[in-house]
């Protein structure tokens, strides 16, 4: 039994990289996390927001916590543990206006260095 977790923890610190940076988690962290609101503040929880990722693409955020891509969202959320230049969208549920920005994620030997955005829908 002492040798499986001797194994254990071994695995775990040679996949983890440097044993002296410290030990890595198992969460999977999202890579961009996107609030919409209008421009008095209010979330726009009916927004579509898509993303592309290194000038791949366009694809759709998903609502932080659910497999779907749009509806009723506090925030959304561009997937998990992957670093590039993403160009956010939001779009407002009639389609007549529209936020725009660009962000870096980073990453570090065991997660993305996740970045919280806030879009504002202009009036």
């Amino acid at each position: 039994m002492r040798i499986h977790a001797v194994l254990a923890v071994s695995a775990v610190v040679s996949a983890c990289g440097n044993f002296n940076q410290g030990f890595c988690t198992l969460e999977a962290r999202a890579s961009v996390q996107v609030r919409v609101v209008d421009a008095r503040g209010t979330v726009q929880r009916d927004a579509r927001v898509t993303f592309t990722l290194d000038g791949g693409p366009e694809q759709q955020a998903l609502c932080n916590g659910s497999e779907q891509a749009q509806g009723n969202c506090e925030t959304w959320v561009t997937g998990y543990e992957q670093a590039g230049d993403y160009v956010l969208t939001a779009t407002s549920a009639d389609g007549q206006r529209t936020a725009r920005q660009s962000v870096s994620v980073e990453e570090d030997e065991c997660h993305v260095q996740g970045r919280s955005v806030t879009l504002t829908l202009p009036d």
